[in-house]
């Protein structure tokens, strides 16, 4: 097993140790927060298909005060900054995330193009928030997420960015709403949309050269009910697509599918 492969592993055992060390700490201090996401869902067998794959789903949190450990699915971030600095909400910190592979997918075409591994991302996020703006306790917010590949497999960049908003329509159930995009390098998109030679023969797909740019856009509703005081029940739809030469692609074009979505569900705990 090598290095990145720990490294994945480590991550999605996250959200246990986060719940573990969270329970112990609030019990003994009363700033001490956090919560544990556990379910399944549907995504994409690879960026670009019209085939979806069964997956497990796990997130967590752990927070003091203003300060978290956050993970979602295969990334994990922290916010390093303390409230009250600004007259409106702000966080930044580092972001780590892992980056699935293409291998072993149900196109047979895609399938014959080399095998591209797993890798690691880091970068950071920021994000600026206010409270209050239409409802009571809702909250309006732009984020911005920079990742960089480090372990060698893509060697590009993404950045993400976007405005959000939530808030509880009634006592025990709360909405979110998300809009993004997201622009990528072009070593990034050569990786997964381009069509060398070699490839071309291996698949019979047409070449194509994947420059960067806008790579997709997307829009995501999530909704939390609080079954009780610590239990609850939450979900999540995003449909993202694919623009520009990531679209263009045979990968999707021709074999797969430039409209994305991800479905998750999910019994949460709370402390």
């Amino acid at each position: 097993m090598n290095f990145l492969s720990i490294v994945g592993r480590v991550t999605l055992a996250m959200p246990f140790l986060l719940l573990m060390a969270g329970i112990a700490l609030a019990q003994e201090e009363g700033h001490w927060s956090g919560h544990l996401i556990l379910g399944g869902g549907a995504a994409p067998d690879y960026e670009g298909s019209e085939d979806y794959q069964l997956i497990p789903f796990a997130a967590g949190k752990i927070a003091y005060d203003d300060y978290y450990l956050e993970t979602r699915g295969l990334g994990a971030r922290a916010n390093v900054l303390p409230g009250g600095l600004l007259p409106f909400g702000l966080e930044f910190g580092p972001v780590v995330n892992w980056h699935s592979g293409r291998d072993d997918v149900d196109s047979n075409r895609v399938d014959d193009l080399r095998d591209i591994d797993g890798t690691l991302e880091m970068g950071a996020f920021a994000k600026i928030s206010t409270g209050n703006v239409m409802l009571e306790d809702d909250e309006l917010a732009f984020e911005i997420e920079f990742l960089s590949d480090v372990g060698d497999e893509h060697d590009g960049t993404t950045i993400s960015f976007g405005p959000s908003y939530s808030f509880s329509p009634i006592e025990k159930l709360h909405l979110g709403f998300d809009l993004s995009a997201t622009y990528a390098s072009g070593n990034y998109n050569d990786t997964y949309f381009s069509v060398d030679a070699d490839n071309a023969t291996r698949s019979g797909l047409s070449q194509y050269d994947a420059d960067a740019g806008l790579k997709d856009i997307g829009v995501s509703v999530n909704a939390t009910y609080q079954l009780t005081e610590h239990w609850g029940l939450t979900g999540i739809a995003k449909v993202t697509q694919l623009v520009g030469d990531a679209a263009d692609s045979p990968i999707v074009d021709d074999e797969g599918s430039a409209t994305q979505g991800i479905f998750l569900a999910g019994l949460l705990f709370q402390f």
